[in-house]
């Protein structure tokens, strides 16, 4: 019995190891399969990510270059701008050069008709030209010595009436204004920041105020370019308010 039972004790595990192989085989081998599809597919995807990775490096590197080239190209262009915009301003200087030289050529040819016709010599207009200049400045400073006689005349007839007749009628002197630059009282006569250049003019009459208030009067009896003296006249002396530097005068 104990034999029968060792028996079909070992029957029994040999029939089931029989089922295990037939039925675990299988599996093994099917995970086996899967297994190495699975290492293969996973290789592939490892090259595939190789080959992505190496054109994605060869991208940006194209584009770095691309980039490369644009800023190149744009610094290129900007230089070639510059230079256009050099040379266009050169160009107009030239133009503008050009169009000046001739003008002065063609004035210099119708000058040098106008001596022609005249028949003065070209060696004979810069001696002409010289003469007429001189005798330009010689003509104005007859003209200055002319207006410095008439003005000695003017003074020396108006001292004379001064003079002559000196209850005659003040000159005029429309719109004289100025100011009392000194004054001195011992011999009543007063320095105005007034003179011929503004038209003061001796024997004029003068006011002399101090705002709104007259202080008197006074005659002009010596004018300068910028400055003349006035006595005071005693018969419009206002009070006992002296006149003092500073006061105003007008005609």
């Amino acid at each position: 019995m104990l034999r029968l039972a060792l028996v079909l004790s070992l029957a029994a595990g040999i029939a089931a190891l029989v089922v295990n192989f037939v039925v675990t085989k299988p599996a093994i081998e099917e995970q086996t399969a899967k297994l190495a599809k699975t290492e293969q597919d996973l290789g592939t995807a490892k090259t595939a990510q190789s080959k992505a990775e190496g054109e994605a490096r060869t991208s940006k590197a194209n584009a770095d270059k691309a980039l490369k080239d644009l800023a190149q190209t744009r610094t290129e262009l900007d230089t070639a701008s510059s230079d256009a915009a050099t040379q266009k301003s050169r160009a107009d200087k030239l133009a503008n050069d050009l169009s000046k030289t001739t003008k002065e050529r063609n004035e210099s040819q119708q000058e040098l008709s106008r001596w022609q016709a005249l028949g003065v010599q070209p060696d004979q207009i810069a001696q002409l030209k010289t003469d007429l200049r001189e005798a330009s400045e010689a003509r104005t400073a007859l003209a200055d010595e002319r207006k410095i006689f008439l003005r000695n005349i003017e003074h020396l007839q108006t001292r004379l009436d001064r003079f002559e007749n000196p209850n005659d009628r003040p000159v005029e002197m429309p719109g004289l204004k100025g100011n009392v630059l000194a004054v001195d009282p011992k011999w009543s006569f007063v320095l105005l920041d007034v003179g011929e250049n503004q038209g003061a003019k001796a024997n004029g009459i003068v006011m002399v105020r101090r705002g709104d208030k007259l202080l008197g009067k006074a005659r002009i009896v010596s004018v300068d370019p910028n400055r003349s003296v006035a006595n005071l006249l005693p018969e419009w002396k206002q009070g006992d308010v002296a006149i003092a530097e500073g006061d105003k005068v007008l005609y």
